[in-house]
């Protein structure tokens, strides 16, 4: 007998899994509220202009089976394979490299030295538990205070000190105090490790390309938000319809307090979860070769831009030069011609023309608050119960991971309970 499957979700996760269960002859249907397959990693274009409006999104992973299982579906002749040139604008020094503390050799040199003597200097004492402190106990006060402080207060927009700090080993670069002090010699500035250096990213239609490729041949139901996820039997009904031998949510847990009969302390403890919402500004301005700046002063409102016309020669009409994708964490802002030239949103040298596009995320990422682990524990536990019914990627298991890793956790769930 054939195994039913029903995947609530056709973002990377949902995708990755249901195309792995296809492919190993399971029956399986994808319900999707959107118009179109990719969740967060989606793409369009405006008036020939390429928006990924969710936030950037590009590949490189460590997982080699990951990475052969991608190529395998959209060959690499079909991407454009770049090199990473981030970097940090300050209005009193310009364009810094990324990341901060092994860039220290293009500051000033007082306070290049300030930093490199912090950095030495810090980790004295017990760990902090929460973020906000721990920031500057690993950094020091310098680099904390310049950068690690201002730009995480602007992309979190939540307070720092109660926000946990296991999540961002393996987010966020840490290199240790023998790299940082190599990095400020001559030879040890050029051999600098940069996280993600290299990366991936499709020549033509944005990332959305490769969402697609992988959502060839599936059954998806589109314009199908889940409205309802109950018993039958030994199986599971999706939207009062046929039944499945098993579910795999990668939807919002949040959305599923409206449809599934969940006990009052997995009510609450999904309630407790924090999240964050995204504004994103698509613009056009001159062609740049960076491929994306983070914006740490207060004084604008954006905390990055990502530059679509860097990622691919394709992402602009011919002879129409570059297009930046502006990011604003909180609620939904407005932003016109006259906002975008203000000097208020972004630095004024980028030379943004004019909005191009816009779009909102209410969800936008995860925040690892205080109370993260107590909230997800609950919950995972509870649907880790449920006989035929899983949680998968950076929504279903609420958990801040890259495309690659949820590619990854999708492997590991698919030999783990359906691979015969």
């Amino acid at each position: 007998m054939i195994m039913k499957v029903a995947v609530l979700g056709a973002g990377v996760s949902g995708l990755t899994i249901s195309r792995l269960l296809r492919d190993r002859g399971y029956e399986v249907v994808v319900y999707e509220k959107e118009d179109r397959p990719g969740g967060l990693a989606r793409s369009r274009f405006t008036e020939g202009y390429l928006y990924d409006p969710y936030g950037g999104h590009i590949f490189n992973s460590k997982d080699h089976n990951v990475v052969d299982w991608v190529f395998s579906i959209l060959p690499k002749e079909h991407w454009q394979h770049s090199v990473r040139n981030a970097r940090i604008w300050f209005d009193d020094w310009g364009f810094i490299s990324y990341p901060f503390e092994l860039s220290l050799m293009e500051l000033p040199q007082d306070v290049a030295i300030d930093c490199a003597l912090d950095y030495v200097l810090a980790q004295q004492g017990p760990e902090p538990e929460n973020f906000r402190d721990w920031l500057t106990w690993n950094f020091g006060e310098r680099i904390a205070d310049t950068y690690m402080l201002p730009y995480n207060r602007k992309i979190w927009a939540y307070p720092l000190e109660r926000m946990e700090t296991g999540w961002m080993r393996g987010k966020m670069p840490l290199p240790t105090k023998k790299e940082m002090l190599r990095s400020i010699t001559p030879a040890g500035y050029q051999e600098r490790k940069m996280p993600h250096s290299t990366f991936y990213y499709p020549l033509k239609g944005g990332i959305q390309t490769m969402m697609d490729a992988i959502a060839a041949g599936l059954d998806l139901k589109l314009d199908c938000p889940v409205e309802s996820v109950e018993r039958s039997g030994k199986g599971w009904r999706v939207n009062g319809g046929s039944t499945f031998n098993a579910v795999i949510s990668t939807i919002q847990p949040q959305a599923l307090r409206g449809v599934m009969e969940l006990p009052e302390q997995v009510d609450a403890a999904i309630s407790g979860l924090k999240y964050n919402h995204l504004n994103t500004v698509l613009f056009n301005c001159p062609a740049t070769d960076i491929s994306w700046c983070y914006i740490p002063e207060k004084k604008y409102r954006a905390h990055r831009i990502g530059f679509q016309s860097t990622l691919t020669p394709y992402a602009t009409p011919e002879g129409k030069g570059g297009c930046g994708a502006l990011e604003i964490i909180g609620d939904r802002v407005e932003v016109d011609d006259h906002l975008l030239k203000s000097g208020t949103i972004i630095p004024e040298v980028f030379e943004a023309d004019h909005v191009i596009d816009s779009a909102f995320a209410e969800f936008a990422y995860v925040i690892h608050d205080l109370d993260y682990r107590k909230n997800t524990q609950i919950m995972r536990s509870y649907f880790s119960q449920l006989d035929g019914f899983h949680i998968l990627g950076r929504w279903g298991e609420w958990n801040y991971n890259n495309m690659d890793v949820c590619m990854g956790d999708a492997f590991a769930l698919f030999q783990k309970e359906f691979e015969a």
